[in-house]
């Protein structure tokens, strides 16, 4: 670049420049114009490098802002995160059971039945009954797909989990099984039972975070049982001055 620089040749002038050859006057005004090309790229790359700095600097705020926000949801991951299995009961020939397993929570189980009265239900419930494509899966492969609904995060039988999890999020007030996971009709829904109370094994973040806005520190919160936390929580006890 140090070579470029030193030779301009504007030490050149006019009177000098038209007595040369035709041949030097040729390329002496072709490298002017490569130089002035040359000049406004390496001004724009500056410019750039400059821009790449500042980008630079935003995407490091970015980060930290999202890293502290992604902690103060990590409640929502550990209660609407899920995973769904099936398992063969051994003991009981064609006969299945369902697993809906979460980070923090006990697993949630319940019965499905033998493979007829799956598909039979799957096929009759309110989510497939209108749907040819998916009864066809259903018969083909009854496990491939409900794996792949549970998959989909705007699945009906997906959302009918969350909106179970958003109402009972332990999901120990509720009786899961075919039948009320696939229901036939509205009537056969799932439903809370009110009079279970449903305290979670362990301080969540989200009770965490409910107990901060509370007016409770960290050291108030490390001493406290799941269920003291529960309770100040459910009857909206603040902390006293």
């Amino acid at each position: 670049m140090k070579i470029i620089e030193k030779k301009q040749f504007d030490y050149i002038p006019n009177k000098i420049f038209k007595n040369l050859s035709k041949r030097d006057r040729d390329n002496l005004r072709k490298y002017r114009i490569t130089y002035r090309w040359y000049k406004d790229n390496e001004d724009k790359l500056k410019f750039l490098e400059n821009e790449i700095i500042i980008r630079k600097e935003k995407k490091n705020q970015y980060v930290k802002h999202l890293i502290k926000k992604n902690k103060e949801l990590d409640h929502l991951r550990k209660d609407y995160q899920f995973s769904w299995s099936v398992s063969k009961l051994k003991s009981k020939g064609d006969y299945y059971n369902f697993t809906i397993s979460r980070r923090q929570y006990n697993t949630k189980t319940g019965s499905l039945g033998s493979t007829k009265n799956i598909k039979e239900q799957l096929t009759n419930c309110l989510f497939y009954k209108n749907d040819e494509d998916k009864k066809k899966q259903i018969e083909k492969d009854w496990k491939l797909f409900l794996r792949k609904e549970m998959s989909d995060y705007n699945s009906r039988i997906r959302l009918l989990i969350m909106d179970l999890i958003m109402k009972d999020v332990t999901l120990t007030k509720v009786s899961l099984n075919r039948k009320s996971l696939f229901p036939l009709t509205k009537k056969d829904y799932p439903k809370i039972n009110k009079n279970v109370v449903s305290i979670p094994l362990m301080m969540t973040n989200k009770m965490r975070w409910e107990l901060n806005h509370l007016g409770y520190n960290k050291d108030d919160i490390k001493h406290m049982t799941p269920k003291e936390g529960w309770d100040l929580i459910n009857q909206d006890i603040s902390k006293k001055p």
